[in-house]
């Protein structure tokens, strides 16, 4: 009885342990209900206040719903973030490191516009320029064209030369003078159509002249001059009327079958010039003075009888030549000869000095001092 006994009394506590259990459980479960209680009225509390949804809003609201969700794998979506910001940051980096302000972009557009203008303006240049070398090309062609088909130069044959050997002029020398040009040899004959002229001007002096006066020397007396034939007479000066003088040689008619004489006065000298012009085809070819019986070779068969006698050529720039061949002529004949260049393709001298128009000469400027150039001396050659 006594181990009865004692083995009730081990056991009394571990019936109070469950009994504390059991109202601990009962407690839990109690909460439990009240929390679903509360739970189930919330629920009931929030249906209540939700509006009513028909079916079609349901469906767009899963539609919605659906699309929000993400389809792609999140993470391949970190891996694609995570490599968008290095990017981001590697950019962020660069445009620090330019540093380009809002003037120095200003500048670069403006340096821009103007390089576009001369990158225009080369093409410009280029083209024109391409325009130019092709046409130099073409005409280089051409010339290459008219080298080929050029026939090779004959050099003419040689032409002999003297050499000059300049004398002084004789004392009183009469020079016949002759005018070449055209390829041709004239005779000027210019004593003869100066005397046909003086002969004109004394039988019009009434009409013509404006005043007549004798020249006196400073004693008072009149200056004597001898004419051709060696008869002393009174230097006379007669001043004429210009223009009456130029109207009445333009309607008399002097000179020859090859020489017309032109008379018209000049304004800057009162001297009157009196022109010899050759007529077309007037003169001698080299070949018809060549001739025994020529013109040219008779005027010099008569100037060999005169010891005083010059023959002077005249040389137009077209007759180098043929100045060259008649000198040959007169030098034969032992004639002494004096040549120059011609600048003009007829021959004019001045009547006598008695002969003369009204002319002013213009007065120098003040402090200006007259440079007199004497001309050079006539030489023969």
């Amino acid at each position: 009885m006594a181990r009865r006994s004692g083995h009730s009394e081990e056991e009394l506590p571990f019936v109070a342990l469950m009994d504390t259990m059991t109202n601990v459980v009962g407690v839990l479960i109690i909460v439990l209900v009240m929390v679903g209680i509360n739970l189930a009225r919330s629920v009931n509390k929030v249906l209540s206040d939700l509006p009513p949804v028909s079916i079609e809003e349901y469906e767009k609201l899963k539609k919605e719903f659906d699309a929000s969700v993400p389809k792609e794998d999140p993470k391949k979506v970190e891996e694609e973030s995570k490599k968008l910001e290095q990017e981001l940051k590697k950019t962020t980096e660069t445009l620090q490191t330019l540093d380009v302000t809002k003037d120095k972009q200003n500048v670069k557009l403006v340096d821009l516009e103007d390089l576009q203008k001369q990158i225009e303006q080369r093409k410009k240049e280029r083209d024109e320029k391409k325009t130019s070398v092709e046409a130099m090309l073409a005409e280089v062609d051409k010339l290459k064209l008219r080298l080929d088909t050029t026939p090779v130069y004959a050099p003419p044959p040689a032409t002999i030369v003297k050499l000059p050997n300049p004398r002084p002029m004789p004392e009183g020398a009469e020079i016949s003078r002759f005018l070449v040009m055209g390829g041709r040899v004239l005779f000027l004959n210019e004593e003869q159509f100066s005397d046909l002229v003086e002969a004109e001007l004394k039988r019009n002096e009434s009409a013509l002249a404006i005043s007549k006066e004798t020249v006196k020397g400073p004693d008072g007396k009149p200056v004597m001059v001898k004419d051709k034939s060696g008869r002393s007479s009174p230097q006379r000066k007669i001043v004429f009327d210009p223009k009456k003088l130029a109207a009445h040689f333009a309607r008399v008619r002097l000179g020859s079958r090859e020489v017309k004489v032109d008379v018209t006065p000049s304004a800057t000298s009162p001297r009157i010039p009196m022109k010899l012009v050759p007529v077309q085809n007037a003169g001698e070819t080299i070949e018809q003075a060549r001739a025994l019986i020529s013109v040219f070779q008779t005027q010099l068969k008569r100037m060999k009888t005169n010891p005083k006698a010059v023959v002077w050529f005249h040389v137009y720039k077209d007759s180098i030549e043929t100045y060259l061949a008649a000198r040959d002529i007169a030098d034969q004949m032992g004639l002494p000869v004096g040549w120059d260049l011609y600048g003009n393709p007829f021959y004019t001298r001045s009547l006598p000095a008695e002969y003369t128009v009204p002319f002013t000469a213009a007065a120098p400027k003040p402090g200006a001092t007259a440079v007199t150039i004497a001309p050079p001396k006539t030489t023969l050659d």
